[in-house]
Order: structure tokens, then sequence, then C-alpha cells
């Protein structure tokens, strides 16, 4: 049984449901709908607390406009009146957009598809530079929220969940991250709108070519930061994912290089992308406070805490200006 709100969204497309099923109830509920006429489609409902339209208008601007520069995205769809969101009877909003086809790939990850990803980050950059240029990028909020000073601190939400070991330790490396990171500055090409969650599961490939999926989380951060969620896991495969260690410097490469021929990167763009992926090991076990019941929700959460740990641990016996 679904949702007669998802009846009353296909209405005003002038569609009807053949077949639908939910497909993601996390952040946002995903509905996969075939309808009985066209290409199948998303329908997507955000959370609760995520009824910023400014920001929902600024993403589907940038996914049209990705959409328009050839980029393999989801695109929204506008209603018979135009109407690009709708609002639930409960308050939450919603949008229609064209399902994005596909394969993800894990072990199939080469410096090709890696290429591939790089050019597609970058090019998305150079359209969220056109829509700032022309005024349309409505949204302030962050990206992501490393909340490095809070996790230095010892105030971040949910820290009581873990050993006083644990808590050091993030709290070590947090302070020695969040000075490096604020060096980075704001400068045009090192920060700007950006997608926020380009990790494995969010691309899609296909006919060589590399697109994504959820640009939910897009907001303003550093750029660095979706080449750093990209390699995250390859570099720590601590999620139930495929080793990729033993080519992991030819995916790093691979993703670099097709990321500037599509765009200018910043001069320190390696050691951007190193020190936020080692700030994403921290940012992840955030995400495990905040929205799992225990450490041990997934499998491979108690796993991903060790190792991240250990990587931590390693990455401050390092001199410091790594």
């Amino acid at each position: 049984m679904h949702p007669p709100f998802i009846d009353t969204v296909l209405q005003r497309h002038g569609l009807r449901a053949q077949a639908l099923r939910c497909v993601a109830r996390l952040d946002c509920e995903v509905w996969r709908i075939r309808p009985s006429t066209g290409p199948e489609l998303a329908l997507r409902l955000y959370a609760a607390s995520h009824r910023d339209t400014a920001a929902i208008e600024t993403e589907l601007d940038f996914l049209e406009a990705s959409a328009a520069a050839g980029l393999h995205v989801p695109v929204p769809l506008r209603s018979q009146d135009g109407a690009r969101w709708h609002r639930h009877p409960d308050g939450r909003l919603a949008v229609l957009l064209t399902w994005l086809g596909g394969r993800q790939h894990d072990r199939g990850l080469s410096p090709a598809r890696l290429a591939a990803v790089g050019r597609f980050t970058g090019t998305l950059h150079r359209v969220a530079d056109e829509l700032q240029h022309a005024g349309r990028v409505r949204l302030t909020r962050p990206a992501v929220s490393l909340d490095l000073p809070a996790w230095a601190d010892g105030t971040r939400a949910g820290l009581a969940r873990l050993t006083p070991e644990h808590r050091a330790l993030l709290a070590r490396a947090a302070a020695r991250l969040h000075p490096m990171i604020e060096g980075f500055g704001r400068a045009p090409g090192t920060w700007g709108l950006v997608h926020g969650d380009l990790h494995p599961w969010n691309l899609l490939f296909v006919r060589g070519a590399a697109g994504a999926i959820d640009f939910t989380d897009c907001g303003l951060g550093h750029r660095a930061m979706d080449l750093a969620a990209t390699l995250q896991y390859l570099c720590h495969p601590l999620a139930g994912n495929h080793d990729h260690r033993p080519q992991y410097a030819a995916l790093h490469d691979a993703l670099l290089d097709g990321y500037a021929a599509a765009t200018t990167p910043p001069p320190d763009l390696p050691r951007q992308v190193s020190l936020l992926i080692t700030a994403r090991l921290i940012m992840t076990q955030g995400w495990m406070l905040d929205d799992w019941p225990t450490l041990d929700h997934l499998s491979w959460g108690p796993g991903f805490v060790r190792g991240s740990q250990r990587a931590l641990r390693d990455w401050l016996a390092q001199p410091e200006g790594c």
C-alpha cells in the first residue's frame, strides 16, 4: 500500500502509477515509480527537517543546469501548473524526478571509471559556478557540517555513547584538522556549491560516463570535499566494500586527473583531498551517532569504528604538516 499523496502528485503531472515501490527510508523517503506511460520516475519526500524551499529550489536549478550541460543526473519534472515541488499534508516537501539509470560499481571501480568521475565532478563544479554568477544559488547552508570544534572540545552531541579513549582520539584529530581545513580558504575554485556526498553508492555509470544521484545535501563547501567523498571508502575500505588499497594510488590520480581535465583545480588540491578524507572518518562517525540507534545498527559499524580509530592514530603520528 502506498501513500495517497503519491497519486496526488502524479495527478498534478498528468500521470498515473502502474507500479511503485519504496526504495529508501533514510534521510529522505524515495519511491520508484513506473507510470502507465513514459519512463520510470522517482518521487522524493524530504525529511521533516528539510523545509528550506530556497535550498530545494537551488538543488533543482543545479540538477536542471547539470542535465543541460550533458551530465548524467536526475531531472526535476514540473507539474501541469509549473510547480517543481509539492507539500505533503504533514508539511514535508516532495519532488518528482526522472529515474536515473546506470550501474553502481564497487569491485569494478577502475582508473578509467575514476577519471570519468573526476570529469563529471569538474563539470559539475563549473555548472555550480555559472549558477553562482547568475545569482541562482540561494542557499546558505553548508553541504557538510564537519563540526570539528565541537569534536575537539567535547561538546559534540552523542559523544557520551563513546568510550573516553575514543572521545579523546577524536578530539585530538579534530583539533589538529580544524585549522588545516580552515586554511584552505574560500577563494573561487576552492569553495562553492558542491554535491556534498559523492561517495561510490551515489555514483552511477552508463556507457563510460559517470553520473550521480542524491543531491539533497548540496550546499556550500570546499570543492575538494566532493573528491574526498569518492575516495574515502577506497582509501579506507571500512563499510563492507571491496578493498581498493592495492590500486588506490592509480584510482586517486585518475580521479584528480579527470577533474583537472574539466576545470582548474587549486594548486594544493591533493593535500586538501587527503585532509578531508581524514575529516570524513570523523564525520561518518557523527552520522552514526546521529542516525543509528546503536553503533552496530549496520553490520559494518563496529569494523568502521575500529578501522577509523587505527587510521586516525596513524594520521596523528605523522608530522604536523600532513
